[in-house]
């Protein structure tokens, strides 16, 4: 998982929840004075969808993370910062966010049913336009901080022993470590030139010699190449499918939601006042 969008997140429910005292009911995971963040409370901050792709590294950056904001957040609390009007408006915004999220959730993203049988009519009418337009690859790799673990962990791999093994125990990347080092399918312009580059040399089933980049040392394992104009596979075009028709059901759903409510509300628009509005301290 992306460590930005849990940083995102929590940082979101932070502005949300920051003027209300909690209680510690669950398993903690830190605390600051008489704060304490537990493990429930920095998952409910995740997207349903993420969370059981965090990882325990990303996990202790964003404890971190929460002990850095906690901190300041107390001192900003005793200069009065509480009381800004600029912050009144942020907690106010996200909270309102945050539960109209909350209920389009529950009123609709839970209820869209996409039967199979439709993708697999769509499928069988259009699967011949689904090809690649460019070469792509998959490739594992595991990651390390240093040249000798790296140059310890290639002899072992040329000794027989199981990449995805190794990348589960030892990769730094602990997102593609769960799934045994495996990166999934890219073309060169969606990864690291140097990681392309050297997938387009490998041989499919071929390991690398360690690669010293920026942020480690990669020994890469291609495990797929395709070429362009090749057939995708079924799976893959089905999700895609899938991924569409649910998309345009939910959209469509939750205009007709909006329009619903907007008919049972007092709604009213000050287009004179739009029109003069000026952005405060602008002048």
């Amino acid at each position: 998982m992306n460590r930005n969008v849990i940083y995102l997140v929590v940082s979101i429910g932070f502005l949300i929840s920051c003027s209300e005292k909690k209680s510690a009911e669950g398993t903690p995971l830190a605390r600051v004075n008489e704060e304490i963040l537990t493990m429930e409370e920095l998952m409910y901050q995740v997207p349903p969808e993420y969370r059981n792709m965090v990882s325990e590294h990303e996990i202790s950056e964003a404890v971190e993370s929460w002990i850095n904001t906690e901190l300041l957040y107390q001192k900003g609390l005793l200069a009065g910062l509480d009381k800004d009007p600029e912050i009144k408006a942020v907690i106010k915004a996200g909270m309102k966010e945050a539960i109209a999220t909350k209920f389009v959730d529950r009123e609709l993203t839970r209820n869209i049913i996409v039967p199979m049988n439709t993708v697999d009519s769509i499928y069988a009418l259009q699967k011949d336009l689904y090809k690649l337009d460019k070469d792509r690859y998959r490739a594992s790799h595991i990651l390390v901080s240093d040249a000798s673990e790296a140059e310890a962990l290639y002899n072992r791999l040329k000794k027989g022993d199981s990449f995805a093994a190794l990348a589960r125990d030892y990769s730094k990347d602990r997102q593609t470590a769960e799934k045994g080092g495996d990166i999934g399918f890219f073309s060169p312009d969606q990864i690291d030139p140097t990681i392309a580059e050297t997938a387009k040399n490998l041989k499919v089933g071929s390991f690398s010699k360690p690669i010293k980049m920026p942020y480690g040392y990669h020994i890469i394992l291609l495990t797929d190449r395709q070429a362009a104009g090749s057939q995708l596979d079924s799976l893959e075009v089905k999700r895609q499918i899938y991924e569409g028709i649910y998309s345009a059901r939910h959209t469509d759903a939750f205009n007709i939601l909006v329009d619903s409510l907007r008919v049972s509300a007092d709604v009213e628009k000050y287009q004179q006042g739009i029109d003069q509005m000026t952005i405060p301290g602008s002048n």
